[in-house]
């Protein structure tokens, strides 16, 4: 980015100036900028997208290796009821990670599939979109950003208990368990 991006100041009137930092006149050839936009795209969508699958796929693969079962067994209704946690906790982790990454994929995915369009077919995607949508779907990427925080908030179990239902219900308290006693302890300690 440092050897690609300058300002360029361009006179509008005899008064104004306009400046921006731009890539023009950075790329030898058209082929070039496709490239480093390629480039871009691999390590900004798709890299992170295979080390989200990949992370979460392990996790889960770890909780039901540690439970001794398939990731999807007959047992979990019965162990659900009982005080053993790793099953609700690989149900918890398995929704909060299709979460994740689904909310990923969704708010990045219309920008980035606007981008090869215009990467390839620049005149044909000005011709069909408007310079306000372009905008729109990069704003609605970075709002993934914010979601994960939230995602990760609302599939904490403390963070869970401290909501009520509307009509006055708590829910019952349980016991902390190995998990999120230690969380309790240290955060009670601060």
């Amino acid at each position: 980015q440092l050897f690609l991006f300058r300002t360029v100041t361009v006179t509008i009137h005899p008064l104004h100036n306009f400046t921006q930092c731009t890539t023009l006149g950075s790329f030898a050839q058209p082929w070039h900028e496709t490239f480093y936009n390629m480039l871009g795209f691999t390590c900004l969508f798709l890299l992170p997208l295979l080390i989200m699958v990949c992370c979460y796929t392990r996790i889960l693969l770890e909780i039901s290796r540690r439970m001794g079962s398939s990731l999807f067994s007959s047992q979990d209704a019965s162990l659900r009821c009982s005080r053993n946690n790793i099953p609700r906790a690989r149900l918890r982790m398995l929704k909060m990670s299709l979460v994740i990454v689904s909310s990923f994929i969704l708010c990045w995915t219309p920008y980035y599939l606007l981008g090869l369009w215009y990467w390839f077919c620049p005149r044909a995607m000005e011709k069909r979109v408007s310079p306000a949508l372009t905008h729109i779907l990069f704003i609605f990427g970075l709002f993934n950003a914010c979601l994960d925080p939230i995602t990760y908030g609302l599939f904490t179990i403390p963070f869970r208990r401290g909501w009520s239902c509307p009509c006055g219900h708590r829910p019952k308290p349980q016991p902390p368990s190995l998990a999120t006693g230690s969380f309790h302890c240290s955060a009670s300690s601060l």
